[in-house]
């Protein structure tokens, strides 16, 4: 008798675990029917019936998994149905919400940390136009996969390209340098990426150490392309400036380049690092890299040029 009543009284929470279940998985689905319902072809109302994603995580039942492929097919075809976001009042409103709560059912949906990223970013019409919840997205990944380079390249691409900030681009790019099995063309990006953002100190000693260091040649061959670059520039501006000193005081400019250690103030480079004399026009006081020079010159930011002149008025 305990038997028939205990099987009897189990029935219920069954039921009630198939119907909740069910329920679960039927969230998606129902949400994109009430989407696609006929009627008037005006402004599209962009509801999301479910958008508290530690809500859909109790309704899972412990389905996240399932439930997060899910939705994140269901922020795939959100983003891609141009014609309905072009009916959207605002065209991608939700896809915050959809994102934050795939990657909450399954943290380990690489996917759409990487790709998420991207809609979140692009600028509109393309995407969201919403790069600081890229960053958001991003870091909630790296908390939970802080081991994941490819997760950091991303952040450091959104702050490179979508918000010009190369100091921070930099920065992570760096760090994703420093993870076991990055590629070794990251060192290389982050030391570009600093050098645009000013912070050319570090971006030297990074070529510094890829050109004694790397076992790739391509990556050796860049990192000295890149200091012999800086070196030209950074003779070509003192040249620069000590021609002006030399044209305040004495009316014109000086005939050579040699004529400049007259100044007696610092050393005068001449030629490039690799010994070709520098191309000079007395007339003029035009100074330039030689076109018969061996230095395969690589455009060093100008940003780095009012902070590198600071230091000759010094």
């Amino acid at each position: 008798m305990r038997q028939g009543r205990s099987a009897a009284g189990s029935l219920p929470t069954v039921l009630c675990i198939a119907i909740c279940l069910a329920s679960a998985l039927l969230i998606v689905p129902l949400e994109n029917a009430m989407d696609a319902r006929p009627g008037d072809p005006g402004p599209a109302p962009d509801l999301l019936y479910f958008s508290a994603a530690p809500v859909v995580k109790k309704l899972a039942l412990g389905y996240d998994s399932l439930l997060a492929d899910i939705y994140w097919m269901r922020t795939i075809q959100y983003f891609g149905n141009r014609d309905e976001a072009d009916r959207r009042t605002v065209r991608f409103k939700n896809l915050p919400a959809l994102l934050d709560i795939a990657t909450t059912l399954d943290p380990d949906l690489i996917d759409a940390y990487r790709i998420g990223c991207i809609f979140l970013a692009e600028d509109e019409p393309v995407g969201a136009g919403l790069p600081g919840e890229a960053l958001k997205l991003l870091d909630r990944g790296i908390e939970v996969h802080p081991d994941a380079w490819k997760l950091r390249y991303e952040k450091g691409f959104v702050h490179y390209w979508f918000l010009a900030d190369y100091r921070s681009a930099g920065d992570v790019w760096l760090q994703a340098s420093r993870i076991p099995g990055a590629p070794e063309w990251m060192g290389p990006l982050a030391a570009m990426s600093l050098s645009q953002g000013g912070a050319m100190d570090i971006a030297r000693s990074l070529w510094k150490r890829q050109a004694e260091e790397s076992t790739r040649e391509d990556v050796r061959e860049n990192a000295r392309n890149r200091l012999l670059s800086l070196q030209v520039a950074e003779d070509l501006w003192t040249l620069e400036h000590l021609l002006g000193l030399y044209r305040l005081q004495h009316g014109n400019f000086p005939s050579s380049l040699e004529g400049l250690a007259a100044l007696g103030s610092r050393k005068v480079m001449t030629r490039d690092p690799l010994g070709t004399p520098y191309d000079y026009d007395p007339a003029t006081g035009a100074v330039k890299i030689n076109p018969q020079s061996t230095v395969r010159y690589v455009a060093v930011p100008m940003n780095y040029k009012e902070d590198f002149l600071s230091t000759l008025s010094d």
